[in-house]
């Protein structure tokens, strides 16, 4: 069994969440921008007779194509011999069905996807290897137990499978996981390398790194993450990353079900999971090994992901992070222009306008008062962005004061930074800090906006308390 199987609640949560990332990639598809947002997890709709079935032979539509050769990774990468599909959801004389190497295919016999089946298998069978072969992941427990991993190509309502499915992976009632893509995601490669990622993440060995709670975003940012390092160029890559600078405040680990009270539940919320893989990209281009990102779900450990990130990264994490927001509030310029530009594009066709709040407070020109943000306080692993307005070019100096602790008594921590106009671009500075949450930054602003990004970098990995502080902003 998955080692962060989801309970009952968790499960209708994915369900529902399915609905709004389908709405996402149904953009891409149409776009042509070629980029998946997989989602959704399944409980199991039950098997037609009661258990596996062996149907075999012509009458179930089986053929096997054969093994890929592993070359040097044979001895890291299992063959299996003897492999059984496993009929759980249709009867044998419904579907048809097509095997290779560890995989089956499933699809109602009604629709037409034998074009659709060879290049599946690729793309599933190069993560399999990938994943094993360079990652150092597992299997999910199908083969052991002698049967193929499922895929279905479903088509909702309209075939023999369970309506409620959407994209992403579940677990049947015999512990085996398995795959449903409708079919432009199942011909999407980004797609399949997100939830083809999923598949082997099903057997880790670290309870920290469980589907649930403040630990369940990261399945879905490293599955994200691991399609955008495959596929880097794709215009939709990072199709969720408005999401982020949309409502900064929100933790790092914010996901479905571990959100604060109050806290809204529409696609802005609710895909940031999908777009904070966008933080490892950035991280990885700083240096980071991006093994750590995946190494974390079989080292056995308790810790969260988010405390598993802070104790392989170190003390260099915090201000890696402020780094990464000010970035971000630079229009995501460490991304393509094209990459950047389709993400706005997103959050129009998408994002309820009325829940985005991307400035903690808005000034026009200095002002010499104390100030508190009123709402939306930056929570742990979380930033706020102050944006001042000139009509004329000013040296702006602004000043930090953050609270000791936050609401629910952690310490505080805060890093500074600053982003100023510059050649049609922005430049960041680097603010600085007296201590854990006192800081000033002093910079020469054209006519314009000029942000300046307060970061939440406590030695805190979970929960919603927010921290406190007050600021203002002079001229020189």
């Amino acid at each position: 069994m998955s080692a962060w199987e989801a309970d009952a609640d968790i499960v209708g949560a994915m369900r529902s969440s399915t609905r709004l990332f389908l709405a996402t990639l149904a953009s891409l598809l149409a776009l042509g921008c070629g980029d998946g947002s997989g989602a959704g997890s399944h409980p199991d709709g039950g098997g037609v007779d009661g258990g596996p079935v062996d149907a075999g032979g012509p009458d179930g539509g089986l053929e096997d194509a054969g093994s890929p050769d592993l070359g040097d990774d044979a001895g890291v990468v299992p063959i299996y011999e003897d492999l059984r599909p496993n009929y759980v959801f249709a009867e044998a004389a419904d579907v048809e069905v097509r095997t290779m190497d560890v995989f089956a295919i499933w699809w109602d016999r009604r629709f037409e996807h034998e074009e659709d089946v060879p290049t599946l298998f690729a793309r599933l069978m190069d993560v399999r290897r990938d994943c094993l072969g360079r990652l150092g992941m597992a299997d999910p427990p199908n083969m052991a137990d002698g049967f193929y991993y499922n895929v279905y190509i479903h088509h909702g309502a309209d075939d023999v499978f369970p309506e409620g499915w959407g994209n992403g992976q579940g677990t049947n009632r015999f512990g085996h996981p398995f795959l449903t893509m409708p079919p432009g995601a199942a011909r999407d490669p980004s797609n399949v390398a997100h939830e083809g990622f999923h598949i082997f993440q099903y057997e880790a060995t670290s309870p920290g790194f469980a589907y649930r709670g403040d630990s369940q975003w990261f399945i879905e940012t490293t599955a994200q993450h691991y399609a955008a390092s495959r596929y880097p160029d794709v215009v939709g890559a990072f199709v969720e990353v408005g999401a982020l600078s949309s409502n900064p405040q929100l933790t790092m680990w914010h996901s479905f079900g571990n959100e604060a009270p109050g806290d809204a539940r529409d696609w802005l919320y609710q895909v940031r999971q999908y777009g904070m893989h966008a933080m490892l990209f950035y991280f990885e281009q700083e240096g980071v090994d991006p093994a750590i990102f995946t190494e974390g779900f079989y080292a056995g450990t308790s810790l969260l992901p988010q405390e598993y990130l802070a104790q392989e990264i170190g003390a260099e994490l915090p201000e890696l992070f402020a780094d990464w927001a000010a970035h971000n509030t630079a229009g995501f310029d460490y991304l393509t222009p094209a990459q950047a530009e389709r993400a706005a594009l997103e959050l129009d066709l998408v994002a309820d306008a009325e829940n985005i709040f991307p400035f903690a407070a808005e000034l026009s020109g200095p002002n010499a008062e104390w100030q508190r943000p009123a709402e939306r306080l930056p929570r742990s692993w979380a930033y706020n962005v102050i944006r001042v307005t000139l009509d004329a070019p000013a040296e702006l100096h602004f000043e930090l004061e953050g609270d000791a602790t936050g609401s629910e008594g952690a310490t505080s921590r805060f890093q500074l930074r600053a982003v100023v106009p510059d050649d049609g671009g922005f430049a960041i500075a680097e603010g600085t800090m007296d201590d854990a949450t006192n800081g000033r930054s002093v910079v020469s602003s054209p006519a314009g906006d000029t942000f300046f990004v307060v970061a939440s970098v406590p030695d805190h990995y979970r929960g919603n308390q927010t921290y406190g502080y007050r600021f203002r902003v002079t001229g020189g």
